[in-house]
């Protein structure tokens, strides 16, 4: 064999050890790829939605808004300067003084305001509280989202399994009707009710098919990823009896934090525009260059600009006296808005206390329909495939086997049902109940 055959050898072994490698590893590393629970799903939509860094954002601008409110209490120093020429065939030089130049450091420090600016920096933070507590009422919304979501696809993937398993028993029990058939027993009509039962059956899968494609693209669309992606959710351990809790949790709600940041906001308004009433007083300086005479540009200005440095100091009184009512409907229009808060903020309060009420109360009857239904599943399993035994030696009906049959489908669909709205009742009342 000479050096190129030998290459061509050695090269197609290399490729059939890949091939091996990756048939083996493929369906071991696929195997491995474990399904995702539910706090891992919480965490990552957190991480990956996109809809809570719009409410980032808002929490962002309102900080910055309270760093404004708090520096208009300082003082402020600015650089300052103009230059005026105004030529002598036009106003009256008197009034214009030939035109001037300036070139100033000025600082403003304001000294009072009727407590406006305090009352600023106040509304600021109720703001920035309730952006705070609004982004809190997305994530919250976010997190019910995927729990609802998660216990949907489970509710309906396990839905799916049980009349599928129905479906399996039925179809050896109709074997057995059709084998009786052909040995020349009068079972024709059990056959046909037997085919319409599986009928039924078989849309029924296919409609909890399509509510669990449902809640798989909506939880994939919540966790930020494609919607027609597949998903693989870990069983949820069975449900525990709701603990007793505390009198009042839903006080906790952010909604309600958030509506009363808003009418602390109110508030201050309030007093901003009352404070627009009484005088506000500030204190001025400035020190720089200032030059009259700017039609001359000649060398005599700018040694005149440049020996014309000083300062001046001035307190500014400001004291609205008439204004044909309109500071009096600007307080009037504060006032209504924090009767409106007011208002709001009860509003808010019994809407938390109803809904966590209806989850709490929710939770309690599923859980009693969840023991019963515990109870209820496997014996009509047991009652099925008994009546089964007994119509095959006899001694029930055809309709005794498939009413059997429906108890023992729809128990176990029934307890599925109900589990996943007890959970969701259980996501409802933590929704409300968390601050």
């Amino acid at each position: 064999m000479d050096a190129t055959g030998f290459v061509r050898l050695a090269a197609r072994r290399v490729l059939l050890v890949l091939i091996v490698a990756l048939a083996i590893g493929l369906p071991s590393a696929a195997s491995s790829q474990a399904a995702l629970s539910l706090e891992e799903a919480l965490r990552e939509a957190r991480a990956a939605n996109a809809r809570l860094p719009l409410s980032s954002l808002d929490v962002s601008l309102a900080h910055e808004r309270v760093s404004q409110a708090q520096a208009e209490r300082w003082l402020r120093v600015a650089l300052e300067g103009d230059f005026v020429y105004a030529p002598g065939s036009g106003y009256d030089p008197v009034l214009t003084n030939r035109g001037d130049a300036r070139g100033q450091i000025v600082a403003r420090q304001p000294l009072y305001a009727g407590g406006a600016l305090k009352a600023g920096i106040a509304r600021a933070d109720a703001e920035a509280a309730a952006a705070g507590a609004r982004y809190r009422v997305a994530v919250r919304d976010l997190d019910l989202e995927v729990r609802s979501r998660y216990t949907q696809l489970l509710a309906a993937r396990a839905e799916e399994a049980a009349r599928r398993e129905g479906i399996e028993r039925l179809t050896t029990y109709r074997t057995s009707l059709k084998s009786r058939q052909a040995s020349g027993q009068g079972v024709a009509a059990d056959v046909l009710k037997t085919e319409v039962r599986l009928a039924l059956e078989e849309a029924a899968v296919a409609d909890a098919e399509q509510r669990a494609d449902e809640a798989r693209l909506a939880l994939n669309q919540s966790l930020g990823r494609e919607p027609d992606a597949a998903l693989d959710v870990a069983a949820l351990p069975p449900p525990e009896a709701p603990a007793p809790g505390e009198s009042a949790p839903w006080e906790r709600a952010p909604e309600i934090e958030a509506a009363e940041a808003e009418k602390r906001s109110a508030e201050a308004r309030l007093t901003i525009a009352r404070a627009e009433r009484l005088p506000h007083v500030s204190l001025n300086a400035d020190t720089g260059f200032w030059v009259s005479d700017t039609q001359h540009l000649n060398a005599d200005f700018w040694d005149r600009f440049w020996g014309a440095k000083g300062y001046s100091l001035s307190l500014t009184v400001a004291w609205p006296l008439w204004d044909r009512g309109g500071l009096r409907a600007k307080i009037a229009e504060a006032d209504l808005g924090v009767r409106s808060a007011q208002t709001k903020l009860e509003v808010e309060r019994r809407d938390a206390r109803l809904a966590w009420a209806q989850a709490r109360s929710a939770q309690e009857h599923l859980f009693r329909q969840i023991e019963i239904l515990s109870r209820a599943a496997p014996e009509s399993r047991d009652s099925y495939l008994q009546i089964e035994s007994r119509y095959r030696g006899g001694a029930a009906s055809a309709l005794e086997v498939l009413d059997a049959y429906a108890a023992a489908v729809d128990a176990q669909v029934r307890l599925n049902e109900v589990t996943a709205r007890y959970r969701i009742a259980q996501a409802v009342s933590r929704r409300w109940s968390e601050p």
